[in-house]
Order: structure tokens, then C-alpha cells, then sequence
């Protein structure tokens, strides 16, 4: 497992796209993504999403949630981005802590898809705002399915001790930013084509989302 700094990473372009080019070679990737560390795994290879799965012991069923760099990039992954619904709230808050849950798109590779969506049905997409995630979506240009860095039913996933300890042989590549603080988790929203609905409310509140729709 290749290790690299936080501090360092942010202001080395190479160090991006040493992280962008282990997801393209199927790799699963770990650095912070708002305040936990993080799984990442290109969406579009059956290898690496399993990959991830299984690095985390996963047997349950747990919603899937997909990092894309724009709307338009979400269209592979879920249906309905065309719908004045989405397009409003992506429009109005992404980039932002702002989850949009969906159906997903019949473009996704069917085991990928049968697999991430046992729990509901439906996929978790979101356009990042912290600088790191950011820089490795826009440069890797596609889905990347995250997953916190935790082993089923275990916490742990801001102690980079828990890390080392437990992924060490099982990913391809650790940003590490030691120790993190875990901040307000993402708002969770369910649309369709004329309504939406929030099934958490988190960083973003539901008054930001409804001043959008307006």
C-alpha cells in the first residue's frame, strides 16, 4: 500500500493524478472526503467495486452513494437528471453536502447495479466540495462509488491507526491526513420527476432546499 500525505497531495497536481491513475487501473483508493476516511473504486469496473466490498467485509445491504464532477456526468448513473427536480436542487446547491437518491440508470453494468442497489432500490449521487475530492473527480472524469473506510459494523473510519491496521494489503494507495474530526453528514434527498422528498436532513437544511425550488 503506497502511502502519501494529505498536506502534500493537495499542492502536487502529480500526486492527483497518481491517485486518478490507480482508480483507472481498478484500484481502490483511501483518503478524507469531509471529515472520515473514505473507499473509493471506479463505478464502472466490477473488479474494483468488489474490490471495495470486500476490503470492508461487507455481507449487508447498505445504500450506495457516487461521487460524479458534474450533473451531466451523473446521467451513466441514475435516472431522471433531465427532470426540473434535479437539475434545480444541482443546479441551485451542488457542489454541496447535498445527496440526491435516485433511480439508477440502466446504462450501469447490471451486476454493478443489482449489487449497490439491494438496500433500496435506488443510488445516492453527489457532485464533492472539499478541494481534494474535487481535484481526483474532476481530473478522473467519471462515477466513483465511496464507501466509509470501516469493516462491517466496526467504527473507526476517522482513525488513521484503524486504517493501517485494517487495510493495509487491501488498497492500492492511502492519502493520509491523520486523525479526523467527523463533520455534519450529508443531506439525504429522494426525487422524482414532480416532488422530493428529505429522507435526512444534514448539512444542507431543508429550507436551503426548498428556497431552491422555488
Amino acid at each position: 500500500m503506497k502511502t502519501l500525505a494529505l498536506d502534500k497531495v493537495l499542492n502536487d497536481t502529480r500526486a492527483i493524478a497518481e491517485i486518478v491513475d490507480a482508480l483507472r487501473a481498478g484500484g481502490v483508493v483511501c483518503f478524507p472526503i469531509r471529515g472520515a476516511y473514505r473507499l473509493v473504486a471506479d463505478l464502472a469496473s466490477e473488479d474494483a467495486v468488489n474490490r471495495l466490498l470486500q476490503s470492508k467485509r461487507r455481507t449487508k445491504n447498505h445504500p450506495a452513494l457516487v461521487l460524479v464532477p458534474t450533473l451531466a456526468k451523473a446521467k451513466a448513473v441514475v435516472k431522471g437528471t433531465d427532470w426540473r427536480t434535479t437539475k434545480k436542487l444541482a443546479e441551485k446547491i451542488w457542489p454541496a453536502p447535498l445527496t440526491l437518491v435516485l433511480e439508477p440508470s440502466n446504462d450501469l453494468p447490471p451486476k454493478i447495479k443489482k449489487t449497490l442497489t439491494r438496500s433500496t432500490g435506488k443510488l445516492g449521487v453527489r457532485v464533492p466540495n472539499d478541494a481534494l475530492t474535487i481535484a481526483v473527480a474532476t481530473q478522473f472524469a467519471g462515477p466513483l462509488l465511496i464507501s466509509s473506510a470501516n469493516l462491517e459494523n466496526k467504527a473507526g473510519a476517522s482513525s488513521a491507526a484503524a486504517i493501517r491496521q485494517r487495510f493495509v494489503g487491501k488498497l492500492d494507495l492511502w492519502v493520509d491526513g491523520g486523525d479526523t474530526h467527523a463533520e455534519t453528514p450529508s443531506t439525504l434527498v429522494e426525487v422524482s420527476e414532480s416532488t422530493w422528498t428529505v429522507l435526512r436532513e444534514g448539512a444542507v437544511s431543508t429550507s436551503d432546499i426548498e428556497r431552491a425550488m422555488r
